[in-house]
């Protein structure tokens, strides 16, 4: 049984489009066309990944975001909107969205994006640092910051962190290669793939993110170093 992913637009064509581009590649395919719809067959059934569109009549598509994000921080959500908006964008990630595709899209695009969110999704898909036992990536010790690549967990000052898949790809990434400076390109080149043709900007706002989460005070960050002008390191 392929995985299944869950299409949610207002718009029939849309949702056939996206329906068509997902079941050539093998997936499973269930469609909704408002956001009680999507919460009621994202209760009932088993879904792997949700594209969902942004604005619809009832549930927008940020409020079914923070819904599913409320009960499981893992799925990959897809954001589609007609507005290429940094504001609407930094909105959806900062809900909890994986990836956020502009309308109108290259199916073929929207193919490559999805299968960058399942393979992150994966454990231990961010990689295997040095000096890990081959079948068992070793966990990351930063001061009171801990990084398990194995289990796609992480905790701060012992306490475990609710993370997106994409905050803690960013978070191991950086982790793997202490004081080493990331520039935002490499990190979105890393994270969402070399075909993601997004704008750097949605990094900071994930690193924010990250900062709100794993920092004691996110105004001045212990942990996420910003180099101005170049990127981000991890001390």
């Amino acid at each position: 049984m392929g995985k299944t992913i869950l299409v949610v637009d207002d718009d029939a064509s849309i949702r056939e489009v996206v329906s068509i581009c997902m079941r050539r590649e093998g997936f499973e395919v269930i469609q909704a066309k408002n956001g009680v719809e999507a919460l009621d067959l994202y209760a009932r059934t088993k879904v792997d990944l949700v594209i969902l569109d942004v604005m619809m009549e009832g549930y927008s598509g940020f409020e079914v975001c923070s819904a599913i994000r409320d009960s499981d921080i893992s799925l990959p959500i897809i954001m589609l909107s007609a507005k290429n908006d940094l504001v609407d964008k930094g909105i959806g990630f900062k809900l909890g969205a994986d990836d956020y595709v502009t309308k109108p899209f290259e199916p073929a695009e929207l193919v490559m994006r999805v299968h960058s969110c399942l393979r992150n999704r994966q454990p231990g898909s961010g990689g295997n640092p040095g000096g890990a036992q081959p079948g068992r990536a070793a966990a990351i010790s930063l001061g009171d910051l801990t990084i398990d690549p194995e289990s796609r967990q992480a905790c701060a000052r012992g306490e475990r962190l609710d993370l997106t898949a994409k905050e803690f790809d960013i978070l191991l990434l950086l982790a793997q290669r202490p004081n080493t400076v990331f520039t935002r390109q490499q990190i979105l080149d890393s994270v969402w793939g070399y075909g993601h043709h997004g704008n750097t900007g949605v990094v900071a706002v994930f690193i924010r993110k990250l900062r709100e989460k794993i920092e004691e005070d996110p105004s001045k960050p212990s942990h996420i170093i910003t180099e101005w002008g170049v990127g981000y390191r991890i001390v």
